[in-house]
């Protein structure tokens, strides 16, 4: 009988653990985050910057690996954030869609400008089968004096239903990473399909 309750403790204890493990997790990426940029904000419905994406033009055909390089720039970098906060683009397959009005400089020019109301949306995938994201990170171009520093681009980072949005706004970390890419408007664009890099102009 004591043996018995010992085991009955043992795998509790074990449960719990895990439980613990998980509820850290999920909240050291919320509060990762929060701290890069406004404090997260919950919504019920889809936000409403890139409602109906998956209509928009989809950059790669096929889901694509983040290469290791670009990944590791985009680390955080932000004051007070630790060496261990999630990487959003490390081991994702990434899909890519650009609306209307930034497709011909996603698409098109060599040295992209892109114009004012231009949204880039990248699903993160775990895998390149996946159907759905896990995460969303969003490029919305905004009016000119918006955000000098980084092109006048609001970043945002949003959960994989479309609902949520985890930050937005100079994410430092967003902007540590993409300020490397002045020449092609603050967009980092390895996704594109080859047929369509020989193309620009």
């Amino acid at each position: 009988m004591r043996r018995n309750l010992t085991r009955l403790f043992a795998s509790f204890s074990l449960g719990l653990l895990i439980l613990i493990g998980l509820l850290t997790s999920h909240f050291a990426t919320q509060a990762y985050w929060s701290a890069a940029g406004h404090p997260a904000e919950t919504a019920g419905n889809p936000v409403q910057e890139i409602t109906g994406y998956r209509s928009w033009t989809k950059v790669n055909p096929e889901p694509q690996l983040m290469p290791d390089q670009t990944a590791q720039l985009c680390a955080a970098v932000s004051p007070g954030i630790g060496a261990a906060a999630p990487n959003p683009h490390r081991n994702k397959y990434l899909t890519v869609y650009v609306n209307e009005l930034g497709r011909k400089a996603m698409l098109e020019q060599k040295g992209p400008a892109f114009p004012e109301g231009s949204v880039i949306v990248k699903e993160k995938l775990p895998e390149k089968s996946s159907q759905a994201p896990e995460l969303m990170t969003v490029m919305i171009k905004r009016g000119k004096g918006f955000n000098p520093a980084s092109g006048d681009w609001e970043y945002m980072v949003v959960d994989g239903t479309g609902t949520k949005v985890l930050a937005r706004g100079k994410l430092d970390n967003c902007q540590a990473c993409h300020s490397a890419k002045p020449g092609t408007d603050y967009v980092f664009r390895p996704y594109l399909p080859g047929e369509v890099i020989s193309k620009l102009k």
